[in-house]
């Protein structure tokens, strides 16, 4: 029995011990804090607004393609002077035609109903045209999205590199402090003793202060990282992995060249497409249309055939007379024989600079990914070569400190070693920063973030 409870209170122990490590906060991964931008960022969502806005504009582009239909409905009260009563046609203008009738300076009620339909079923490829350029209005929209996208993907991880980079010199920082409180209690120590003067006391002190100063400094700009990251990961108290910003897998180069998918170039391709279609319409607006007419109407009025008139609202739905009428139409807007050819030299001026722009986007992106692989290849071997020398200036302050226990040296010469080591220290957190931006940069030029997906 007793053992049984013992089984049940460690079971109930593990139980807390799986609950509070489940509350503790996680490391945000890179991955994670994208989801969370790609959810919350306004100007993310600004973009996909506009994509479905380009969407429903294709829509109703393509609506324009069916049949135009009209219908109207017309019960009114009033005099007459013919038989077929009256009616209005088109706002402004009422229309009376029929048989003169020897009551025409009664009043009577009149129907009028018509629907009207027109199906422009030929216009030179204008209508087939128009819907092409609303189809890349639509990808450029796409494009533009994936381009945003892109760069909030860039910016997070810029800033949550630079959380790392801030936390790395706040450590930094810390370890000078430690450093030069540990020669401050020594000279302390040894001034006591009367192996040092009471000077160097004074000087370590000076030193501590100035160390706790520069951590200070980078504890302000600590708090100030996380505070920008909330920009595009809102409401968030972020927990940042810090153990990867100065760690590195193998980095593969990639090629020097964009790929023609990339976002920032589709955008201006779809735009290259859409002022070409553009040019063609302006060709096309000289041509005329065609369009098949198709008509019914019923019209009646408040008068019968007898002679007698019925003044109730109703009565115009007596005496009713029904017709339709089809047929062929062309319409041809003869300025637009002069005015076409202006518009397509002005459409051909804005084609040529798209193209331009597309041309002179793709050169910049390819040379600076081409400099760029340069500059990583050689800023990874200052990587090496710093961490190489951090090691070694570590050593040499070791050496130096059991030197000015044992008297050998003097402080300022301790001072001058421990000064080096922090600067080699700051140096190396200085070429990794450069490291992680230029690959920062090197990803949003290609397109490819998969490197820092797997490093953080």
């Amino acid at each position: 029995m007793m053992k049984y409870n013992l089984y049940l209170i460690s079971l109930f122990f593990m139980l807390i011990s799986v609950s509070t490590c489940a509350q503790q906060t996680a490391g945000l991964t890179l991955a994670q804090a994208w989801e969370l931008a790609y959810q919350n960022y306004a100007g993310l969502m600004a973009k996909d607004a506009q994509l479905q806005e380009a969407y429903y504009a294709k829509k109703e582009v393509q609506s324009r393609s069916l049949p135009q239909i009209q219908l109207q409905l017309q019960n009114s009260y009033g005099t007459f002077a013919g038989s077929n009563g009256a009616f209005f046609p088109v706002p402004g203008v009422f229309n009376v035609n029929g048989t003169k009738s020897d009551h025409a300076g009664s009043p009577a009620a009149n129907t009028f109903g018509s629907v009207l339909a027109d199906w422009k079923f030929f216009e030179f490829g204008r209508q087939r045209k128009t819907i092409a350029a609303a189809g890349y209005k639509v990808q450029e929209a796409q494009s533009g999205y994936d381009a945003a996208k892109l760069s909030l993907q860039a910016k997070v991880t810029s800033l949550y590199i630079g959380i790392l980079y801030a936390n790395s010199n706040l450590t930094w920082a810390d370890q000078q402090v430690k450093r030069v409180k540990e020669i401050l209690e020594l000279t302390v120590s040894l001034a006591d003793a009367g192996l040092k003067p009471g000077a160097d006391t004074a000087l370590a002190a000076s030193s501590y202060l100035l160390a706790v100063a520069s951590k200070n400094e980078w504890a302000g700009k600590y708090n100030a990282g996380q505070i920008n990251f909330s920009e595009v990961v809102p409401g968030t108290s972020v927990l940042l992995p810090q153990q990867s910003f100065m760690h590195y897998q193998t980095l593969h180069i990639l090629p020097d060249s964009i790929s023609s998918n990339h976002p920032y170039l589709q955008i201006l391709d779809q735009q290259v497409r859409y002022n070409e279609v553009q040019n063609t319409l302006a060709s096309k607006k000289a041509f005329p249309s065609l369009s098949l007419l198709g008509g019914l109407s019923a019209r009646g009025s408040g008068i019968y055939t007898a002679g007698t008139v019925e003044k109730n609202w109703s009565a115009g739905f007596n005496n009713i007379a029904h017709n339709y009428l089809i047929g062929i139409g062309l319409t041809w807007n003869l300025s637009n024989i002069y005015t076409g050819s202006p518009e397509k030299k002005r459409t051909a001026k804005t084609l040529q600079s798209s193209k331009f722009n597309y041309d002179l986007q793709k050169l910049q992106m390819n040379t600076a990914i081409q400099a760029i692989n340069s500059r990583t290849d050689q800023q990874l071997k200052q990587v090496k070569n710093t961490r190489l020398a951090l090691a070694k200036a570590q050593q040499a302050y070791e050496l130096y400190l059991s030197r000015y226990e044992s008297g050998l040296i003097n402080l300022t010469e301790l001072l001058q070693i421990q000064s080096l080591l922090q600067q080699v220290e700051k140096n190396s957190i200085e070429v990794q920063q450069e490291f992680w931006n230029l690959l920062i940069r090197r990803a949003e030029l290609s397109g490819d973030f998969n490197y820092l997906f797997n490093q953080f």
